[in-house]
């Protein structure tokens, strides 16, 4: 289905209803407006008050035009063809509704975007992301889901079918863990990786325990292999080498001919790699002190900088960068 000349709907926006349309195979339009969403929200706010105050006197629940009435299993005798009937149509519209809220949560944040990629979405993916989204129905996994398919949108293939299986499978609990620990994520090239360092409890010092890092490594987010350097090899010319740490980029200096030099580190898997897109981190500025005590030796110094914009493999900086104070 190709949208074509809608008024006031950006190209991001239309390639989103495209892939909606895709998916689901009808299209509502304008519950990708806001307002309409949020008096869809407090629709469902008041279908799920209700539902659960009548759980204990077993009443049946009526939804028309808007109205939420209950009617008392005491007054009618439904039957078994009706009952089923009516579980069928409350589990599709519960799963309807929880595809409305990630589409919507996805074309806010497609609409900060000018421009997406001219790739269209595999279909596949459309297909699997959409049946798998239908029994989300906690908001914050939902957020989650809403950024996939908005960065799914924006540039195809930058999260796989894997990746859509994992977080299928992972719990709200599990997200956080996962969160909380990816705030401490270095980038490097195609590598992101945490700093375990030549003293294994620098990341005792930020709260992320060994049973934290045992379920990310369970859930296959983090690599179990235990000895894994990241290595500042010999050149015959000095170098530099970018670190993206959240907001900031560290810059490591390594003069010509200077030593190998490895960092012990705990590497994130592909999967871990994909969902780090949907992290904002914000390390402590010691965890940089830290890095740079790692790295710093001879022939080996350190700078680090504001991130102004990471265009692929570039990015660009504040200038001058500014040394990295001891601890």
């Amino acid at each position: 289905m190709e949208i074509k000349d809608i008024a006031g709907i950006s190209e991001p926006l239309k390639k989103l209803i495209e892939v909606i349309s895709q998916g689901i195979g009808t299209l509502s339009n304008p519950y990708l407006i806001k307002k309409n969403a949020e008096a869809r929200a407090h629709e469902i706010k008041v279908i799920s008050e209700a539902i659960k105050g009548s759980q204990n006197n077993l009443q049946q629940i009526v939804y028309e035009h808007g109205q939420v009435s209950l009617l008392s299993l005491e007054d009618r005798t439904i039957g078994l063809d009706e009952r089923v009937q009516q579980r069928v149509e409350f589990k599709e519209q519960k799963r309807q509704m929880n595809i409305e809220s990630v589409t919507q949560m996805a074309a806010q944040h497609l609409d900060e975007e000018n421009e997406v990629s001219k790739v269209d979405v595999d279909k596949d993916w459309t297909s699997r992301f959409f049946n798998y989204v239908e029994d989300i129905s906690n908001e914050e996994m939902q957020g989650l889901w809403a950024r996939i398919l908005a960065g799914e949108v924006k540039e195809p293939k930058s999260f796989s079918l894997r990746t859509l299986q994992v977080l299928r499978n992972l719990s709200k609990e599990e997200a956080q863990t996962f969160s909380k620990v990816a705030q401490y994520a270095i980038k490097a090239g195609n590598d992101a990786f945490l700093l375990q360092g030549n003293n294994s409890e620098i990341l005792d010092k930020y709260d992320i325990g060994f049973n934290e890092m045992a379920l990310l490594k369970e859930l296959d987010l983090l690599h179990s292999g235990d000895l894994v350097n990241h290595s500042l090899i010999r050149y015959e010319q000095d170098c530099s080498v970018a670190y993206l740490f959240g907001e900031k980029v560290v810059v490591v200096y390594k003069k010509a001919n200077s030593p190998q030099k490895d960092i012990p580190i705990i590497l994130f898997t592909t999967v871990g790699k994909q969902l780090l897109k949907l992290i904002k981190s914000k390390p402590n500025f010691s965890y940089l002190q830290h890095f740079a005590e790692e790295v710093n030796d001879n022939g080996i110094s350190t700078k680090y900088g504001e991130v102004l914009e990471v265009c692929g493999s570039e990015i660009k900086h504040t200038n001058p960068l500014i040394e990295i104070p001891s601890l």
